[in-house]
């Protein structure tokens, strides 16, 4: 029988009491001078300190993989967030009962952090209460900012936030150039989230977890500085600490910076532990990429961990590869008993090579969830922890059970505004503020943040879903920037995704795998005084080919019509002609994303597959690979 940290701990337990019980008896039983009861009384303390650890811990499920000191480390670090959890959560809650004195508060101390700046001197002067900010600073884009931003980033103190600036975050820049952003660290954030972590997730104090990253390529500002995504790990010693406590990959796994090659030894080393807490990854297309990943490379995932090596076929720096090597033992065992478990086929997976596992951990984005929901996660819980962006954390999620996923917003941490759906495409709307809107409304955001953004328009149009205390709660919908409009319409890719959905019903022996959207005059790129039919261009990814008739795509354009009642009469009137569907080839969206990350500033963290395709390279790309086409 293997020996395990809960019989170590056991053993632990037991030799500590008895120590402790042996210097009580011989110091405080008998005569002893009174130095030596006091060092006696401080071995006591411990020895008991120490009696309760080994016991508590011989009790929990234990990660086999944990060292002693990462186990210890794990142990009090989760043990005392929890102590200090509830105090938090109360503080937090005292600003969820009156969010719009904490939105005045937090608007008052930015203003006065910023004032001196030439930010500040230029558009914050005479600002005394939310009406007068939004009666007097404009609402703004990301080019409001470019300068200011750049000129911090080249060292410059006073140009507008005006705080310390340890990196540069870099929006994900999928569809072009990425946008600098500097990046503030709110210790009250992190205390939050950490707070929530221990109250809603309840993780285990023991058992590790298995996360998705991949390195993006660094940069430097001209001081320095680093630029890189949100999501980014920084080579320091604390960092490197963190990661060996919680993660179950060797820190060198964190240095990998191409996307296959870092998904598969993240997944090779955390199938090494059964008893793993949480899998967890930015977007939930990450992890259908890694749980397919593991489908179809299932023989070399069970050999290496069989043999204990890192296969020859990856392309590994060779100084990485070592590390790897020499972290990786031989496991039949456990390749045996996933073996076991592939042999059943992959529906639930992950629940079942992790039967301990609390949660999935993810953004959905693209609606990969019900895909996930439908084979590899069948049966695990999804849990979405916060929603937020490079330019600030807006909202927590409260509940672990919840679907579909909502969020409360953070009114000392964020100033919110809200711009009418119906409004959006206006230059200069009226906003709502959080005490202003309606559940079951949408809107689009408006944001100030420590990030040094001022009633900035992020994008991002939210539904009310209801409140938590006095504070909203909201769910996300959709970017703006990806809307469809050809003639006004103004289709956004929920209704899209909708009808992509409702006509693989039609579709017997069919199973999706990406798609995304493109409007017809990118065709014709910038050629002038062309005629042209306006038509929507769905791209399709199927697991395998299925020939489909003409009936059979023409499903997707009378769902659409369905769903939107612009779209349909525009239909009706023949304005818009019939939307095309496109099969592309098995691997196309693999070199689409490869494309887009190659020519912008997007990391395979961060990527999210647009669903409207903006450029004629990209377009040109996928009209590439098409098979099967309708046009």
């Amino acid at each position: 029988m293997a020996v395990t940290w809960a019989h170590r701990c056991s053993l632990w337990a037991l030799l500590s009491v008895c120590g402790t019980a042996h210097v009580f008896n011989a110091y405080f039983l008998k005569e002893a001078t009174w130095p030596c009861r006091g060092a006696a009384g401080i071995f006591v303390a411990l020895g008991i300190v120490s009696t309760v650890i080994a016991f508590h811990i011989s009790t929990l499920r234990c990660s086999e993989n944990h060292t002693l000191k990462t186990l210890l480390l794990q142990y009090v670090f989760l043990q005392g967030a929890s102590f200090a959890a509830p105090y938090i959560f109360s503080k937090m809650t005292k600003v969820w009962k009156e969010p719009r004195k904490a939105q005045e508060t937090f608007l008052q101390k930015l203003i006065s952090r910023d004032a001196n700046t030439e930010y500040g001197k230029r558009y914050l002067r005479g600002i005394q209460s939310l009406q007068d900010f939004r009666d007097k600073h404009p609402l703004t884009k990301y080019d409001h900012y470019q300068d200011y931003f750049q000129r911090l980033a080249d060292g410059e103190k006073n140009a507008c936030v005006a705080t310390d600036i340890h990196r540069f975050g870099i929006s994900s820049g999928t569809t072009g150039k990425g946008k600098l952003i500097p990046y503030v660290f709110s210790n009250s954030v992190a205390m939050l989230g950490l707070a929530i972590f221990t109250l809603v997730v309840k993780s285990s104090p023991v058992k590790r977890v298995v996360g998705l990253y991949c390195r993006p390529t660094p940069r430097f500002s001209n001081t320095g500085l680093p630029i890189a995504p949100a999501t980014f790990i920084p080579d320091k010693l604390s960092s490197r600490i963190l990661l060996s406590v919680f993660q179950n990959s060797p820190t060198s796994t964190f240095q990998i910076s191409t996307d296959f090659e870092a998904t598969y030894v993240h997944l090779l080393f955390g199938l090494t532990d059964k008893n793993i807490d949480l899998f967890f990854a930015p977007f939930a297309s990450q992890v259908y990429r890694a749980l397919k990943m593991l489908e179809e490379k299932q023989d070399m995932v069970l050999e290496d961990l069989s043999v204990g090596r890192i296969n020859p076929s990856l392309n590994l720096d060779e100084e990485i590869r070592r590390s790897l090597n020499a972290a990786l033992k031989p496991n039949p065992a456990r390749a045996n008993e996933l073996r076991a478990e592939f042999a059943r086929g992959f529906e639930g997976i992950l629940g079942r090579i992790w039967p301990h596992l609390t949660a999935l951990m993810t953004v959905d984005i693209s609606g990969y969830m019900k895909k996930l929901h439908a084979k590899y996660t069948k049966g695990t819980r999804l849990f979405s922890f916060a929603y937020g962006c490079t330019e600030g954390m807006m909202a927590y999620n409260l509940w672990l059970d919840g679907e579909p996923q909502r969020y409360v917003l953070l009114p000392n941490e964020v100033l919110t505004e809200f711009i009418p759906e119906e409004f959006s495409d206006e230059e200069n709307p009226e906003t709502l503020l959080l005490d202003e809107i309606e559940v079951g409304k949408r809107y689009e955001v408006v944001i100030t943040s420590k990030a040094g953004f001022y009633r900035y328009r992020m994008g991002d149009v939210v539904e009310v879903a209801g409140s938590h205390e006095n504070c909203p709660v909201i769910q996300m919908k959709y970017r703006t920037g990806e809307l469809f409009n050809l003639r006004s319409e103004k289709v956004d890719r929920l209704v899209v995704g909708t009808a992509i959905q409702e006509t693989l019903e039609s579709w017997p022996g069919v199973t999706l795998v990406e798609w995304t959207c493109a409007e017809s005059p990118l065709i014709y790129g910038d050629q002038e005084d062309v005629e042209y039919d306006m038509f929507y261009l769905l791209f399709v990814e199927l697991e395998k080919e299925v020939p489909l008739s003409a009936d059979q795509r023409s499903l997707f354009d009378k769902s659409l019509r369905k769903q939107h009642e612009l779209y349909d009469s525009y239909r009706q009137i023949g304005s818009i002609s019939q939307a095309r569907v496109m099969i592309v080839r098995p691997g196309s969206f693999k070199k689409l994303q490869d494309f887009i990350i190659a020519n912008s500033t997007a990391s395979y963290n961060q990527f999210k597959m647009p669903k409207k395709v903006r450029t004629k390279a990209a377009f040109d790309l996928i009209m590439s690979n098409v098979v099967d086409n309708d046009a």
